[in-house]
């Protein structure tokens, strides 16, 4: 089964690499390219955590929901941003300014709800790892897409 799972992370990310590759225009990413990156996602946290068929019945519906509402989240900072701070006045600023801290907090009651929810799935060790094995995603997908971006610049 392990050997499944790396080859098929490992062909995951041979097409997520070429579709890192054309993603680098202006364009934002289509549905398939954000589809692959998603699936490469899931066979790398599923391997890195180490999740049991049974506990990836009931952990990915869980993850799926924090994706969403973290996705929702990050909707809603967009509005947060300082684009026209020269125009805002000092009221506006600090209203802003305290909109931020509260989204900010909103974040962390987020990780900490599901953390909660998590540990009745799977392992506090695996929750650990399950985060560890995150920021290495992110990691691994900001190095291809620097990657693709060097090889783009030297043509």
């Amino acid at each position: 089964m392990k050997t499944f799972i790396v080859n098929i992370t490992l062909l995951f990310f041979l097409l997520l690499g070429s579709q890192i590759s054309q993603a680098q225009g202006r364009n934002p990413p289509s549905k398939e390219r954000l589809q692959n990156i998603q699936n490469a996602k899931i066979a790398y946290l599923t391997e890195k955590v180490n999740l049991t068929p049974e506990q990836s019945q009931r952990f990915w519906p869980l993850y799926n929901q924090l994706e969403t509402e973290r996705n929702s989240l990050r909707e809603r900072s967009k509005a947060l941003r300082f684009e026209n701070i020269e125009s805002m006045s000092d009221a506006e600023i600090r209203t802003a300014l305290n909109n931020r801290v509260n989204w900010r907090q909103d974040e962390l009651d987020l990780d900490k709800l599901y953390m909660e929810k998590f540990q009745k799935v799977i392992s506090v060790r695996q929750v650990a790892t399950l985060y560890r094995a995150e920021r290495e995603f992110t990691k691994v997908l900001l190095r291809k897409l620097d990657s693709g971006q060097t090889a783009r610049d030297n043509r």
